[in-house]
């Protein structure tokens, strides 16, 4: 286990009152266990169903727990970013960045898994399509979904990696750095966009199993039009993929 680290987890959330208590409660506990250094931030594009209020009545709540509320609703990729800024700027200390959904569909338990990783590669991926990995609650067409748009990346893009859109993930700082760099979506295609940025930097990138779970509670907030976007940024970022390859490999050449 890697206990020399310093761990933020950021966590987005709008309208998640119903898993967000849930969700810290499993996760301290796994931090605790694990015996690391942590914060927790969460990221609130202020919900009205209270979801703020929950997050300040936690036992932790301004000691490891941290709060942001922004303006209306920004976009996941958005509220990540933001996060990131907030962490290096509060903490030079930080050396490792984990991003999670807060409907529980990524278990806090299955942190350990990719823990273990943490010290064996820039980025570490949690994936339902490698050995011991799972997704539970899914009907054939979200299946049907995600296997075509992580071939479809993997064709595009030359990826060697299994699962190319969970974005249950461990990114040291070095990579969370090239993030802030170039990252720019927004919504939903900041899952795939924030690890093509570190594939086409040719950092390192490893998976871990996790098991992912279909929200049971709350409502999605992926739309026809988020899922529209998110397959055109993935045909269409190959020109941004590109520049980035070229400037990282003049900056490791240099």
């Amino acid at each position: 286990m890697v206990y020399w680290l310093k761990l933020w987890v950021i966590i987005p959330t709008y309208n998640e009152k119903e898993n967000i208590g849930e969700l810290l409660v499993r996760l301290t506990s796994v931090l605790e266990k694990l015996g690391i250094s942590y914060e927790i931030l969460v990221v609130d594009d202020n919900s009205p169903d209270g979801t703020a209020d929950i997050v300040r009545k936690h036992r932790l709540y301004n000691e490891k727990v941290k709060l942001i509320v922004r303006e209306g609703k920004k976009g996941l990729g958005s509220a990540i970013l933001d996060g990131i800024r907030y962490v290096f700027k509060k903490d030079p200390e930080a050396t490792h960045i984990v991003t999670m959904d807060a409907d529980l569909s990524h278990r806090p338990e299955d942190l350990v898994a990719l823990i273990k990783y943490a010290d064996k590669a820039d980025v570490v991926q949690g994936s339902r399509y490698v050995e011991g990995g799972k997704t539970i609650g899914w009907g054939i067409h979200r299946h049907l979904i995600s296997k075509t748009a992580n071939f479809l990346i993997k064709t595009l893009y030359g990826t060697s990696i299994h699962d190319n859109t969970s974005n249950y993930r461990i990114y040291n700082r070095k990579a969370a750095e090239l993030l802030l760099r170039y990252a720019n979506g927004k919504s939903y295609e900041w899952a795939i966009e924030s690890l093509l940025i570190p594939v086409a930097a040719k950092l390192k990138i490893v998976e871990a199993p996790i098991t992912f779970i279909n929200r049971s509670k709350g409502k999605s907030k992926l739309g026809v039009k988020d899922i529209v976007k998110w397959w055109i940024y993935i045909l269409t970022f190959r020109k941004k993929f590109k520049t980035i390859a070229v400037e990282e490999g003049k900056k490791q050449s240099s």
